[in-house]
């Protein structure tokens, strides 16, 4: 061990993780050991877990996993019947407990029991076969985070009905898209809702797009043809959860459209269920009595995610849809305080924002932080472990994506944690490659995953051959996963952003994540976004985007502190300051959007900013460098 670290668990913290008891429970001395074992023992691990997690399955798999037709395509704990709600909802129909608590931005709350939970989804489920809703329909989830979306999402699923959460902030053009590629029928959706104070018409939206049915939640005025969410909760006959198969798809979940066409990633009730839990449990320690918040929606993968996992394992989610800075930055404390939450997932942007505004209140009542969505910046890291944690709430840093519906990379409370780290994920068997494939240590290079994990998408819906393209040919045989990272001897991993972001300045590679963590290292700069441009000589140069202090001295400080941090060979050709960076909702920033724009190309699909002023900016920067002597042409 290098002794680098910041957070040292106590032997009675080590003790009590939910981590610890597995690890003790199969005869492992060290978390190593563990780990190991789950990799190279992949049928005894996951046969494990199912017992480890309580899952019901109605009929007994016959095999963990069947890998005959190829390992793209492996199926798991085949011939086994298994439901996800029944797991999340109806086996805990007794429990008086709260399934989810709620809060709205104007602070109304909304409590619901497991039981009740039971009984909703249970007659929403009978209306939508009241309205010809079968096994493997695609409907669509178009709401806020709220119950409602929340008991759509599982009524669906309980009559064998594929879930397809979209991205409450979506468009017409982005919603069409996804209604047009899943086939979707129905639509879930609200009338309204309210996003830092203002009122946000969300059934105006969805009543644009065509070839689609709505329900609505709380209609101001029912149009012809739609129907009324309330109403079918008043009418259904409850109806319980159907027997499907592992291998029946429960959830499609489209990515952020990147690249090119935004791809529907299909997941099944048996592995998503046990795998998202797996996360849930021993990378968030989530126990009976923890309250779950992540800061997300339920279009993107972390919604589902927390959301399954913590009524899986009998515990609440917490929701919430508003702007989590409204009226004032210290909402969360005040959602935190009356909601008892004791979990919180938060990303890299949202904290960083906090330490560019000086907050320096501890954030009580938390015993775990979760983090994804982007790789951290040491800086911005250490403040939300130093400063609102105390230097005593572990973070648990997970990362994967919305096409595995889980995580290849987990700090988790029971390890010693460094600045920006993650952990190898608990039986996903991942490795860092060099473009020949050769396992590196301490170098940076692509992430991968030898072997098919369950909860991995089963394709792309209706496109077999992107699927194959888009995670196994770089490697065959092994899942690419994009990602550019680093692996240490001690097992811990860092993220450095997406390979296809790396920039190759002078022959010499660099992720943006590391020039970007120089820069926040400027106490003038709030955010920062790193991309790579055409150069005659270096064949790219790199522009950083902040956002922060404006003028001259911010910019020359930038730059010496890159140089400093990085070296010369890695000095920003430009750096440009921007009101906001090109952002999704949760947080996520668009490098794509950034470099396309600023090179005068199509940025593609950009429905899913939050802020689509930005582009202006960018291009308005753009112009006054064209023309310069290595500018852009």
């Amino acid at each position: 061990m290098d002794g680098n670290y910041s957070y040292m668990p106590s032997k009675d913290t080590v003790e009590n993780t939910n981590i610890n008891h597995l690890m003790k429970r199969y005869g492992f001395s060290t978390v190593k050991e563990l780990y190991d074992w789950a990799d190279t023992n992949r049928k005894e691990f996951w046969d494990a877990m199912v017992k480890e997690l309580n899952i019901v399955f109605f009929k007994n798999y016959k095999s963990v996993f069947d890998d005959s037709g190829g390992r793209e395509w492996t199926k798991w704990f085949t011939g086994g019947s298994v439901n996800i709600v029944y797991n999340t909802v109806e086996k805990w129909k007794n429990n008086e407990g709260y399934a989810i608590k709620f809060e709205d931005e104007k602070g109304r709350k909304r409590h619901i029991t497991f039981k009740e939970m039971d009984e909703l989804t249970g007659k929403l489920a009978g209306s939508l076969l009241d309205l010809g809703v079968r096994k493997g329909d695609r409907v669509g989830i178009y709401m806020p985070l709220n119950p409602d979306c929340v008991i759509a999402f599982y009524a669906i699923m309980r009559i064998g009905a594929v879930s397809v959460p979209i991205f409450s902030g979506y468009g017409k053009d982005a919603l069409q898209t996804r209604i047009d590629d899943a086939g979707i029928e129905y639509l879930f959706t609200s009338e309204s809702y309210m996003r830092k104070g203002k009122e946000i018409p969300m059934a105006d939206t969805a009543r644009s797009v065509k070839n689609v049915k709505l329900i609505i939640s709380e209609p101001a005025d029912l149009k012809e043809g739609e129907v009324s969410f309330a109403a079918l909760l008043e009418s259904g006959n409850y109806t319980g959860s159907v027997h499907t198969d592992s291998e029946d798809p429960a959830i499609m979940l489209y990515t952020s459209g990147t690249t090119g066409k935004p791809k529907g990633t299909v997941h099944v009730h048996g592995g998503t269920l046990v795998n998202v839990t797996k996360e849930v449990k021993y990378y968030m320690d989530l126990i009976p009595g923890d309250t779950l918040f992540w800061i997300t929606d339920l279009g993107w993968m972390m919604g589902p995610w927390a959301i399954i996992g913590s009524n899986c394992l009998g515990s609440s989610i917490f929701l919430y849809d508003g702007a989590i800075d409204f009226p004032n930055p210290d909402r969360l404390w005040d959602l935190i305080d009356g909601n008892g939450i004791t979990l919180l997932g938060v990303s890299p942007t949202l904290i960083r924002n906090y330490k560019f505004k000086g907050i320096s209140r501890e954030l009580k009542g938390i015993r775990v932080f979760g983090s994804t969505g982007e790789p951290w910046d040491e800086e911005s890291w250490s403040y939300l472990f130093k400063v609102l944690g105390s230097g005593k709430v572990p973070i648990a840093n997970v990362s994967g994506g919305t096409d595995i519906m889980g995580c290849f990379l987990a700090s988790t409370p029971a390890i010693p944690l460094k600045p920006r780290c993650l952990y190898r994920g608990l039986g996903m068997n991942v490795s860092v490659l060099d473009e020949g494939g050769n396992e590196i240590i301490d170098r940076i290079g692509y992430l991968v995953a030898r072997e098919h994990t369950p909860s991995m998408t089963r394709g792309i819906w209706n496109q077999p051959e992107r699927y194959l393209q888009s995670y196994w040919s770089k490697y065959p045989g092994l899942w690419n996963q994009g990602d550019w990272a680093e692996m240490d001897e001690e097992g811990y991993f860092y993220l450095y952003g997406r390979a296809d972001e790396v920039i190759k300045t002078s022959g010499k590679r660099i992720g943006p994540n590391e020039v970007e963590d120089s820069v926040l290292k400027v106490p003038d700069a709030s955010e920062a976004a790193v991309i790579g441009i055409p150069d005659a000589v270096k064949g790219e140069a790199i522009v950083v985007f902040y956002t922060g202090k404006e003028g001259d001295d911010t910019i020359t400080l930038i730059k010496r502190q890159v140089e400093k941090s990085l070296g010369k060979s890695f000095s920003p050709k430009y750096i440009i300051n921007l009101q906001n960076l090109p952002k999704t909702k949760n947080g996520k920033i668009l490098r794509r959007v950034l470099r396309t724009t600023f090179l005068g190309q199509d940025p593609g699909d950009i429905s899913n900013i939050e802020d689509k002023s930005v582009i202006e900016q960018i291009k308005e920067k753009a112009a006054e460098f064209r023309g310069t002597k290595n500018g852009i042409a």
